[in-house]
């Protein structure tokens, strides 16, 4: 619930300040940022209201869940500027990246070698 509050509370601060964001190229990346940062926030929720009501390993997939968020994002971006869409669409991958890479050194499960067939001798 925190997260979902959150990019509530973005979404109105890009609305609010809708006409300064869009007023100069610096605040429209900044704008293009603050989308990302919603990204982040919803797929946040998402993965968590699923692994409430699924399972507790149950990951989000990259469709429906993440480009869902994505989307959701870039028109929040896109009701303050064209190139805020520009922008939080690249900094959102690069923080889906980010995020993949943090997972999978987390939560992916180790995996051990053992000796193959191949390896051994055979008399």
């Amino acid at each position: 619930m925190v997260s979902v509050t959150l990019a509530v509370i973005l979404f109105a601060v890009q609305q609010i300040f809708r006409q300064q964001i869009a007023g100069t190229e610096y605040m429209t990346i900044a704008g293009g940022f603050l989308g990302s940062i919603i990204f982040i926030l919803l797929l946040t929720f998402t993965s968590n209201l699923e692994q409430i009501i699924f399972f507790k390993g149950y990951q989000a997939r990259l469709f429906p869940e993440v480009i869902f968020c994505l989307l959701l994002s870039m028109f929040t971006s896109a009701l303050v500027h064209r190139v805020c869409v520009t922008t939080c669409l690249i900094f959102s991958l690069v923080a889906l990246y980010y995020i993949n890479r943090l997972s999978n050194s987390k939560y992916a499960p180790v995996v051990t070698s053992t000796p193959s067939a191949a390896n051994k001798k055979r008399k």
